[in-house]
């Protein structure tokens, strides 16, 4: 069964976010530790498109679909913002130290080190990122 939350593209609607996620975590029987890092990645990625996908910051609908079949979460984010792949962004070269590394991509290495697979489409004028995560 897919269960859906809508937010729009405000970062005080992170708070519906952690509400939706940490009510799905229970009702999947998630250990803590696995919420822990679906609740970093899935953050990382709806704060990019509410800071980066929409630049005239007017009122737009962000769409976080979350499903749970064969102990796979399956999560499904979809805005109409800018097109934009996540996952072309080169990786950040962590042999850098931190003043050295230029900002940004950390995020998104982030991402794709906690979940089992991250993929990105544009389809429609919309941007899907799909985000799975094997349970055990």
């Amino acid at each position: 069964m897919t269960n859906t939350l809508h937010i729009k593209n405000e970062l005080e609607q992170l708070t519906r976010l952690y509400a939706f996620l940490d009510q799905q975590a229970g009702a999947y029987e998630l250990e803590e530790l696995q919420s822990m890092q679906i609740k970093l990645a899935l953050e990382e990625a709806v704060t990019n498109v509410i800071l980066y996908a929409y630049p005239d910051k007017k009122d737009q609908d962000i769409r976080i679909d979350m499903n749970y079949e064969h102990k796979r979460l399956t999560i499904v984010i979809t805005d109409t913002g800018i097109g934009f792949n996540p996952l072309e962004r080169q990786e950040p070269d962590l042999t850098l130290s931190l003043e050295e590394r230029p900002i940004g991509g950390l995020g998104i290495y982030l991402v794709k080190q906690l979940m089992t697979e991250v993929s990105y489409s544009r389809s429609a004028g919309k941007n899907i990122l799909t985000m799975t995560k094997d349970i055990h």
